[in-house]
């Protein structure tokens, strides 16, 4: 599948996180091994970034409120913690950009950020481009940035890719959605006529790395995953499930049983995390790769 606008992948899905020092602990005793905390060097958010080959999940909480948080106070007030967002990978910002414009997004300003990583032989600053396209043109997936990253090897050390629970990758993202033509009409201008599929119980979109994205009519989406947790904006669309690749389901079943987190085998070789155990993202995982 050829990237449409540029956008090759998830680059990185975002949890929102009240406390980025309780959401480390969380996040350790699922088996993901969690580098230092980083810090964004224009804003007063920082994060944890939980490090695979070819993406990562991003945590991102507040450290310094009296800065400008990107909103985050304001998502952690309507929705609380949980998936918040996603980042698209780009090899070109500016063409990505270009190309939003032209296919009618109002793609936002293209920025240039950097963040403190708090490495204990020093501080590393990895930089990226991004532009954020308007909340109009990307309903259904909360926020959305396109992004390049200008430093990748600043993120990836070999020791920050090693997992107990194995994990070496994001494969889908879900949610709910209202207005499925609508929804399915802005995804197609973003992601492309071939990545987008209107069926009878949500839309669904499929990238060129084989990830997907899967935003189901809110019946639909509690029959599969249970209820979305309840938020002050309950006709919002929002993301609540992500499921992660790992190399061996065994050593996940192992890991999240000798620290004592609940978990459930939805079916052969998918294990389940709840929402109460992930910072309010419920987890799936699978040794299945995406499907190009």
């Amino acid at each position: 599948m050829h990237p449409h606008n540029g956008i090759e992948l998830v680059d990185h899905p975002v949890i929102a996180a009240r406390d980025l020092d309780a959401a480390r602990v969380i996040f350790e005793r699922l088996g993901f091994t969690v580098p230092p905390r980083g810090s964004h060097v224009e804003w007063g958010t920082g994060n944890l970034c939980i490090m695979f080959p070819e993406d990562y999940v991003e945590i991102r909480g507040i450290i310094d409120a009296s800065r400008f948080t990107m909103h985050l106070d304001e998502h952690l007030n309507a929705f609380g913690e949980g998936l918040m967002g996603v980042a698209f990978g780009t090899p070109d910002i500016e063409r990505s950009h270009a190309a939003m414009l032209a296919e009618g997004i109002d793609a936002g300003d293209m920025r240039k950020l950097t963040r403190n990583f708090e490495h204990p032989e020093g501080w590393t600053q990895p930089s990226f481009k991004l532009c954020a396209p308007a909340a109009d043109d990307i309903e259904g997936l909360m926020h959305v940035v396109v992004i390049q990253h200008l430093t990748p090897a600043l993120l990836r050390r070999p020791e920050f890719l090693s997992h107990a629970n194995t994990a070496i990758g994001v494969n889908a993202l879900s949610g709910t959605v209202y207005d499925k033509r609508r929804v399915a009409t802005k995804l197609r201008r973003l992601l492309g006529e071939d990545a987008v599929t209107e069926d009878v119980d949500g839309v669904r979109a499929v990238l060129a790395s084989g990830q997907r994205l899967e935003l189901l009519l809110p019946a639909e989406y509690e029959r599969k995953y249970g209820a979305i947790a309840a938020s002050s904006e309950p006709e919002s669309p929002r993301l609540g499930v992500m499921t992660l690749r790992v190399a061996d389901i065994a050593a996940v079943q192992e890991t999240l049983g000798a620290r004592n987190v609940p978990f459930t085998e939805e079916a052969p070789g998918l294990v389940r995390v709840s929402a109460d155990h992930a910072c309010g993202a419920t987890l799936l995982f699978t040794e299945s790769s995406p499907s190009r």
